[in-house]
């Protein structure tokens, strides 16, 4: 085993989906702990850096190991894996046993993702926008860096890497106008896919945040942002109509 990978922490494990990695059937790695402290955070338990219900490395690799051949592929999830000092040898010994693999990141971490594509350690990535980045502070609870995102989304799009920019959406956190403007900003970066994702209530870290029916976002601006891009999905919105997520030929 790799000295320095068995020092990753995994909160939890999803041993099997069909969801988190595009077109892969795929056990998700939970990183414990994260930097931020967003109001609509459902995974409260992997926030602290450490937890007496970490998972242990060994035992995940012997999982994986009994699974090669029918599962593809590994996400890094969280919490937020770049924290993580031991994640680029956790994702090299994880590529070794012939997994692909996936990054779900908050896009604090750009030094961390540019050596991951530079060593070829990922084939998918997943990049959490949560707002306007002047109204991260809010959202979040941390600033964000306007360069340092700008930097990040470069890096990627220069790397050919399958990627997905991603937005949940409430209207106590962030308004339609700017979902246009985020929508806007990343195109014109070259980012290809964007996905919006509905506010999943219950759990929320901000408590005061109500259930809502769905994203809330008028067919107008669903169709603008559909055009923007080469693949547009909304996810978890049952009631939004189909016939205008689907990009004209």
């Amino acid at each position: 085993m790799n000295n320095c990978s068995k020092h990753f922490v995994v909160g939890g494990m999803q041993p099997l989906t069909m969801i988190d990695f595009p077109g892969k059937l795929a056990t998700v790695l939970f990183a414990q702990g994260c930097n931020l402290r967003c109001r609509f955070c459902y995974n409260q338990s992997l926030l602290p850096a450490a937890s007496s219900e970490t998972l242990g490395w060994q035992a995940i690799i012997e999982f994986l190991r009994d699974r090669q051949g029918f599962v593809e592929g590994v996400v890094f999830s969280g919490g937020e894996p770049c924290m993580q000092p031991a994640l680029l040898s956790a994702l090299a010994e994880v590529k070794e046993l012939g997994f692909a693999t996936a990054l779900h990141t908050n896009g604090y971490y750009p030094d961390i993702v540019h050596k991951a594509l530079q060593n070829k350690l990922l084939d998918s990535i997943a990049v959490d926008v949560k707002g306007d980045l002047s109204n991260y502070k809010a959202i979040t609870g941390s600033t964000a860096d306007n360069k340092l995102f700008s930097d990040l989304i470069a890096g990627i799009v220069a790397s050919g890497i399958e990627h997905e920019f991603r937005t949940t959406v409430h209207k106590k956190i962030v308004s339609e106008a700017e979902i246009l403007q985020i929508a806007r900003w990343l195109s014109a970066s070259g980012v290809k896919k964007y996905v919006l994702q509905k506010f999943q209530f219950g759990q929320a870290l901000d408590v005061r945040l109500e259930a809502s029916a769905g994203i809330g976002l008028t067919e107008s601006s669903i169709i603008k942002i559909r055009d923007m891009f080469s693949h547009f999905e909304v996810r978890g919105d049952q009631g939004l109509g189909s016939n205008y997520l689907k990009k004209a030929a």
